[in-house]
């Protein structure tokens, strides 16, 4: 896999993630709660992913119980942003909420310059810069709130955004061999239980689903728990975990244009140009790969008396295989 089509891959599961809050605002226009919303978006999503598990289980080697166990607890990241994000909901504005999210942007590239010992190149540290700017314009936060905020809610916040640059991280360190559809499910499996202990699957025995619960769950589970984990197993290994959270910021766009198009939302100059700003600094944080590739302009009698400058003047395809290669 080029790291072009990784980066695809990442995009659009970010993406996926940012059609969530447009389909969660439907459900509670439809009288559901946060309760059941939850817990039938990852009990669904998860079920799914096992299911469309089932033609290639005979196929598939088992497991080691060990591995089994990294997965499950590495889904529990995925678990916590949703249930940090919403607790913090409860308690700080929705636009400062997104903001301490989005401060995954620059977490995820502290804790691969710890854990790698690689610092950010010139262009991640200008693409998170500007990443941040338009994610405070996108917010749209009127900012006479800020003196109001509760700190508990900022804690919150902060913790969800810390999560979620876990979920980013364990999906491009835990289980790289195993096959990116077996290894969504095991890490759902891990959310899944965690999401049902907080919120307690009531919504099984109190007829919601059959009143329409099924159709968000449906459309949530997709979106939010078999499309993205998927694409991130495959797609981050590729890209590395601190560019990966970078292009997730692609996450608020998707957010502003579906709450104006679906929602009917008022949207304001500076939230486009917020929006506007995060796709810059997407495209600054590619901007090597976006260039086409350079013709080799030597001399042939420069390369031809060495075999390995002319192997090295392409890109070869094993420059693209496996996780290691990408750093």
């Amino acid at each position: 896999m080029t790291k072009l089509t990784a980066t695809i891959l990442v995009l659009t599961g970010a993406a996926s993630f940012g059609i969530l809050s447009t389909v969660v605002e439907l459900a509670y226009q439809h009288g559901f709660t946060t309760a059941q919303v939850t817990g039938s978006q990852t009990l669904l999503g998860c079920i799914l992913l096992w299911l469309m598990n089932i033609p290639s289980l005979k196929h598939t080697t088992r497991l080691p119980l060990k591995k089994t166990i990294a997965l499950m607890l590495s889904g529990f990241f995925n678990g916590a942003t949703g249930i940090l994000y919403y607790q913090s909901l409860q308690t700080i504005p929705t636009a400062f909420a997104v903001i301490l999210l989005f401060q995954f942007t620059w977490m995820g590239m502290l804790v691969d310059w710890i854990i790698q010992r690689r610092a950010p190149g010139r262009n991640q540290w200008i693409a998170v810069v500007i990443v941040l700017t338009g994610t405070f314009s996108s917010a749209g936060l009127d900012t006479s709130v800020l003196a109001h905020i509760n700190p508990l809610g900022i804690l919150l916040g902060l913790l969800a955004a810390a999560s979620y640059t876990g979920f980013i991280n364990v999906n491009g360190r835990v289980g790289l061999d195993v096959p990116p559809a077996q290894k969504s499910a095991w890490m759902m499996t891990g959310a899944t239980l965690l999401t049902l202990i907080v919120f307690p699957p009531h919504f099984l025995f109190d007829g919601s689903i059959t009143h329409g619960l099924w159709i968000w769950a449906a459309l949530l589970g997709i979106f939010g728990v078999i499309i993205p984990p998927y694409l991130y197993a495959r797609g981050i290994p590729f890209v590395g975990t601190s560019m990966a959270t970078i292009l997730g910021s692609i996450e608020l766009p998707v957010v502003v244009i579906l709450s104006s198009l679906v929602l009917r939302e008022p949207v304001s100059w500076t939230q486009w140009l917020g929006t506007i700003l995060i796709l810059a600094g997407i495209v600054v944080s590619e901007y090597r790969r976006l260039l086409p590739v350079k013709q080799n302009t030597q001399q042939p009698s420069a390369t031809s008396t060495n075999p390995l400058n002319s192997a090295n003047d392409c890109t070869s395809p094993s420059q693209h295989q496996g996780p290691a290669l990408h750093q």
